[in-house]
């Protein structure tokens, strides 16, 4: 089994203790490419800096990186303004290597409604947002990683006025079936982590069930989202391998054919 973890979040904390014995391991698990996400402008570069740090080191999977800015982290100013302006330049430096795009795609941005205590003023700092690391993204001709939590019509409205032509990944989809669908027909992925082992979780199995598996990829969201039977504990990419186990169980298709193919479906989207 191949296991390409397309959204991960290395940098965290919780790994500071055996954070290459773990990913020396992985790499004895069959995960042979891990992409590192960025949540924020600091938190992207220390993402880009574990990637650089470990790709230097023997033994331990691929580590690809990814810059943006998770709605939950937005800056409390516009990007209109200067301070945003500077903002999204200094975004866009961390895209760079000598010279060279080095980052695989911008993200995680995208749209979070999921909580009382957010205002329709904040809906529209985060929409803000969103276009303009979208703009980014056009600019800099990059695929996009997305999060959308209850905010399903307003996060297809803004993909389908401003991130026409771009492809990417809608991480930890939450929807229904039929809007997968509609991100399919515009040439995304879905992004598939442990929730779909979980036995309540019928809507995302009837997703995985109903679109192409070229257009699914593997993830786990680590630390987060670990999969049954591990739910509760710390995640890392070699769980994946339960979330290839309960794809190949829906779809009906042989483990090993579906992890070649979602392995392959990663590596076309982030253009490696």
């Amino acid at each position: 089994m191949v296991i390409f973890d397309t959204h991960a979040h290395y940098s965290d904390s919780i790994y500071d203790a055996d954070r290459e014995t773990l990913l020396k391991k992985m790499a004895t698990d069959g995960v042979t490419d891990i992409t590192l996400i960025g949540a924020s402008l600091e938190n992207s570069k220390k993402e880009k800096e574990i990637a650089n740090i470990y790709n230097k080191v023997d033994g331990v999977p691929k580590l690809h990186y990814v810059i943006g800015t998770h709605p939950d982290d937005i800056p409390s100013f516009s990007p209109n303004s200067d301070e945003g302006e500077k903002y999204i330049n200094e975004l866009k430096s961390l895209v760079y290597d000598d010279g060279k795009i080095t980052a695989v795609a911008i993200g995680e941005i995208g749209l979070d409604y999921y909580g009382d205590f957010k205002s329709k003023d904040d809906y529209e700092r985060q929409k803000e947002w969103f276009i303009a690391e979208l703009n980014l993204a056009k600019k800099l001709d990059l695929p996009i990683v997305v999060h959308s939590r209850d905010a399903c019509k307003d996060t297809l409205d803004i993909i389908k006025a401003y991130a026409l032509g771009l492809t990417g990944i809608i991480h930890c989809f939450s929807y229904e079936k039929d809007i997968a669908l509609e991100y399919v027909k515009l040439g995304f992925c879905i992004g598939v982590g442990g929730v779909v082992t979980f036995k309540n979780r019928r809507k995302l199995k009837e997703v995985v069930e109903t679109i192409p598996i070229e257009n699914i990829v593997t993830e786990t969201d680590a630390p987060w989202l670990s999969p049954v039977p591990l739910r509760g504990k710390r995640n890392d990419s070699s769980n994946i391998k339960y979330v290839i186990e309960e794809i190949a169980k829906i779809k009906g298709i042989d483990i090993e054919e579906v992890s070649d193919v979602l392995y392959n479906n990663a590596i076309e989207i982030y253009g490696l």
